[in-house]
């Protein structure tokens, strides 16, 4: 009996190592979304190798990975206003993004309204200092661990507008467009990401409960909270009754 009690557990053991430990902290959540907020925010399509991915979409995400997470006053300004961002500063921005397998092609690139000038001789980029508006930021909502690389389920969230505000001042998050696998790989003490993949139908329904039960249960208790205040009887009146 102990015997096969010991094997038991061994199986068990053996079962999460090859299918992953499901994390979940927060913590771990943030630091996840802040490395690919530079990607999800240009809504790209799928690839499970980060090198053949569309290299335009490579391109800005590895500007703006570079100016997200610098210190903008290191940068001058040209006559036009425009930052002047080192090429070499975007490559290695590439490179702690995705790895070493990525390789730029430098150009110019945006359009009439947002365009990131490109200057072949001086090789450095006139970056408009206008923002850009992301199509979307991340909220990861799962992380499970297989050895070095972390999948993450990742919910899309569209940008606010004045329909996601409340009179009150305070903002509803909107709910997600979509939801998509990221898979990061750990390199040292950070994290490249190699892999972004469709949910798998199994998950979706899943996922969408999930959603939809949270985002009710706010409703609920904002409609109680709301009640609750209507109800509540101001104590002069009641001592006049």
């Amino acid at each position: 009996m102990i015997l096969a009690v010991i094997g038991a557990v061994a199986v068990i053991v053996t079962s999460v190592k090859w299918t992953g430990q499901i994390l979940d902290n927060q913590g771990e959540k943030t630091k996840f979304e802040k490395i690919i907020t530079p990607a999800i925010i240009f809504d790209p399509m799928t690839f499970e190798d980060a090198s053949k991915a569309d290299p335009l979409f490579l391109l800005e995400s590895s500007m703006w990975a570079d100016l997200l997470n610098r210190d903008q006053k290191e940068y001058v300004y040209d006559e036009m206003g425009m930052l002047v961002v080192p090429a070499s500063d975007v490559d290695v921005a590439a490179k702690q993004l995705y790895g070493d397998s990525v390789k730029l092609e430098h150009q110019t690139f945006g359009d009439y309204e947002v365009s990131y000038v490109y200057d072949e001789e001086t090789k450095v980029y006139h970056v408009p200092v206008m923002g850009q508006t992301g199509l979307y930021t991340p909220r990861v909502e799962k992380i499970v661990k297989n050895g070095d690389s972390y999948e993450l389920t990742v919910a899309y969230i569209p940008p606010s507008n004045l329909w996601t505000m409340k009179l009150d001042g305070k903002r509803i998050e909107p709910d997600p467009d979509k939801y998509m696998i990221y898979v990061l790989k750990q390199s040292g003490k950070s994290y490249i990401l190699t892999a972004i993949r469709d949910l798998p139908e199994d998950q979706k329904n899943a996922v969408s409960s999930s959603s939809g039960s949270e985002s009710s249960s706010s409703q609920t208790s904002s409609a109680e909270s709301s009640q609750s205040s209507s109800q509540a009887v101001d104590p002069s009146t009641a001592t006049q009754r």
